[in-house]
């Protein structure tokens, strides 16, 4: 199996975990788990767009008051229920977000013409962000975008069919690894051994 389906199909297997999920400090340590393991393999973090994430998803769960009163502006309430609901489902949006990161880092290939384009599609969408982040001048922007394409296709040109190698034994026991780790913390937290965190 290439090292490309493999981190897939880890990253499918784990999936569950994270989804299904009810313990808010397991959710945490997930999240934080998933982000260094996309980190290590070679995707970035970046600290804003994660906390607008969290400060949104958590603002947008005030609107329905719930739980323990803990301040009121105006006539608003902020409830510690909401906040910690709110915190919950964005942390498990981070965690998906990093998880599917890990999962296309070696650009996996599908069977048939169906498969063909979506890994395409997965190609040129890494080629963009790399491409993207290269360009210095953005302004204007129908240039950088020009600039950006241009790249892209003298690029996709060059490169002839991917194939990803073969897994190796030691890429294996990593993925094997990263699943278990992951559904290690789901039953920690499903069998109330981790705190439950209200």
């Amino acid at each position: 199996m290439s090292i490309a389906n493999v981190r897939l199909l880890a990253g499918l297997l784990a999936l569950p975990s994270i989804l299904f999920q009810r313990n808010f400090l397991a959710v945490i340590i997930q999240c934080l788990y998933v982000i260094v393991v996309a980190v290590s393999y070679s995707r970035r973090f970046k600290l804003l767009p994660n906390l607008i994430l969290l400060f949104s998803v958590s603002l947008a769960h005030l609107l329905q008051p719930n739980g323990l009163l803990l301040f009121s502006i105006g006539k608003f309430p902020i409830t510690l229920g909401a906040l910690t609901l709110g915190a919950h489902k964005a942390f498990t949006l981070i965690s998906l977000l990093y998880l599917s990161h890990y999962m296309v880092t070696a650009r996996p290939k599908f069977p048939g013409l169906l498969g063909q384009l979506i890994s395409l599609q997965f190609y040129f969408f890494e080629q963009i962000r790399e491409v993207w982040q290269s360009i210095k001048v953005k302004r204007p922007l129908i240039g950088a975008i020009d600039e950006m394409l241009l790249k892209i296709s003298l690029e996709s040109a060059k490169v002839a069919e991917h194939s990803s190698p073969r897994a190796s034994p030691k890429e294996l026991l990593f993925n094997a690894f990263h699943v278990v780790a992951l559904w290690t913390l789901f039953f920690l937290g499903y069998y109330s051994i981790l705190p439950i965190l209200n």
